[in-house]
């Protein structure tokens, strides 16, 4: 097969690869998909829900997110459902997410199976979970409140005060026992009358007691023929009273038992009661634990605003005069902030690496004397290359520098045309013995978010490796990224 042969083979298979990429990241409706139908649902808030979003019913993926939208002050999601899905009357939807911290997705509810099908064009309600910021004001309003109740406690019971507090209660129980003992001792006379009487009563009620039981078994025998005319409802009443009587003994037990704890300085509350150093602890806790969840906001705060972009691209040079022509790169970008990102990338480069080594070469002559030659060669590698940089927004300029193709280097980028078109300078490998340093200027257009293509010149100051170059690549953001981690897995766990 020919140079050029080959040259169009890979470029129609990266076409393809290339297609495929496209149909995935976009979504397109095609075969199966092609019958997708769309229902709206409306939503107070849908903090972290975007485009391409999963759509799940009893979580099995059965759409995506395909738009959305603000309308008035309410989000308006469209859902583009698989084929064969129905909504019944009485569906709803609810944004939710995998884990504490996993991403956003739409749970779908599809309603009463034996209801009749959804009208077109109905508009769903949907549920918004609740946002970790008031989750963790909550606990914080929590938080103050105990502080609250612990400070007072110990203004009340705590220092010189409270002790004196104490002592002033035993003293008026003291003085409460001694004025009784008192008034008993004043009021014997009439303690002894108490007795008389009630021993003269105790007569009468000798004298009287067997009428009284007489009158007491009529009673009682009429009491019988009502209970028995209506023993179904009391013995109700009875096992009502019998079970309520108890509930009631079991609480007053759980009473005592937390109030004899709580006297004898057990537990937490016993420790609060008794114990000043346990309020100071409990107090402390509470500080740190107020500082710890403010650190633990900042940083998932600062970790939220980080951006991460994948691209992968090749590019041929047919000027140069070797059998590999072409070039191909697959990297990361890491967006710390605004301005500041950090670019890993692995090159395949057609020159390699080039390592330099001695080669030295002892002759000996039949008279005996040798002579030593000492030759410095060079030999190139197929090692891939890495490119390392950090790099600065400045407006519509981003200044570079670190590694590039395992050599040191700067260059510059200019953005034009909102961003669809970029062209950079890049200046590396200053070290090296030909031609210092090695340029390249490039103009990348971006045909759509996604992809791009882009055309420039290589090396121009080195004759022997300067050639034009043209190619093509593909960039995805956090969104398009995290949707192809998700098909892969869906893939693979479907196998």
């Amino acid at each position: 097969m020919s140079q050029t042969a080959r040259v169009g083979a890979f470029m129609l298979v990266a076409l393809i690869v290339l297609g495929v990429f496209i149909v995935k990241i976009e979504e397109l409706p095609l075969g199966s998909k092609g019958g997708r139908t769309r229902v709206q649902a409306t939503f107070v808030s849908v903090a972290g829900l975007d485009e391409k979003s999963p759509v799940r019913i009893a979580g099995v993926r059965i759409g995506l997110v395909e738009n959305v939208e603000l309308l008035g002050d309410r989000a308006v999601v469209t859902l583009a459902l698989e084929p064969g899905v129905k909504l019944h009357r009485g569906a709803h939807a609810e944004v939710t997410s995998l884990g504490m911290l996993g991403d956003k997705y739409v749970e779908l509810y599809a309603g009463d199976l034996d209801a009749p099908l959804l009208e077109p064009g109905t508009v769903l309600s949907g549920e918004s979970p609740t946002g970790f910021d008031k989750v963790l004001k909550t606990v914080g309003d929590v938080g103050e409140d105990v502080k609250a109740v612990t400070g007072s406690l110990r203004q009340s019971l705590g220092g010189p005060e409270g002790q004196r507090r104490l002592d002033d209660i035993v003293e008026n129980i003291r003085q409460l026992t001694a004025e009784v003992k008192a008034m008993v001792a004043n009021n014997r006379s009439n303690v002894d009358a108490t007795l008389g009487n009630f021993r003269e009563f105790s007569e009468t009620l000798k004298s009287e007691l067997p009428k009284l039981a007489e009158k007491l078994n009529a009673l009682a025998n009429h009491v019988d023929s009502v209970i028995a005319d209506n023993r179904e409802g009391i013995k109700g009443s009875v096992d009502n009273i019998r079970d309520l009587s108890g509930r009631l003994r079991t609480s007053a037990d759980n009473i005592n038992d937390i109030t004899g704890k709580i006297a004898r300085g057990e537990g937490s509350i016993g420790k609060l009661v008794n114990d000043e150093e346990t309020i100071n602890n409990l107090n402390s806790t509470l500080k740190s634990v107020e500082s710890g969840v403010s650190s633990l906001k900042n940083t998932l705060g600062r970790a939220e605003k980080w951006r991460l972009d994948m691209n992968v691209r090749t590019e041929l040079l047919p000027g140069l005069d070797i059998d590999s022509k072409s070039r191909s790169v697959l990297g990361f970008d890491l967006h710390t902030s605004d301005v500041r990102f950090f670019r890993v990338e692995l090159v395949s480069t057609p020159y390699g690496r080039i390592s330099k080594y001695t080669d030295t070469v002892t002759v000996t002559y039949p008279d005996g004397h040798s002579e030593t030659t000492v030759t410095t060669k060079s030999q190139d590698s197929d090692a891939a290359s890495v490119n390392a940089q950090v790099g600065y927004h400045y407006g519509p300029y981003t200044l570079r520098a670190g590694l590039m193709e395992s050599k040191g280097g700067v260059g510059i980028d200019r953005d034009l045309l909102g961003k669809k078109l970029r062209v950079s300078l890049d200046a590396f490998d200053f070290n090296r013995e030909t031609k210092p340093p090695h340029l390249r200027l490039e103009g990348r257009y971006y045909l759509t978010k996604n992809i791009f293509g882009y055309a420039g010149w290589d090396d121009p100051v080195w004759k022997v490796r300067s050639s034009v170059l043209f190619g093509g690549g593909v960039t995805w953001g956090d969104d398009d990224v995290k949707y192809l981690l998700g098909t892969a897995a869906s893939v693979g766990s479907a196998k």
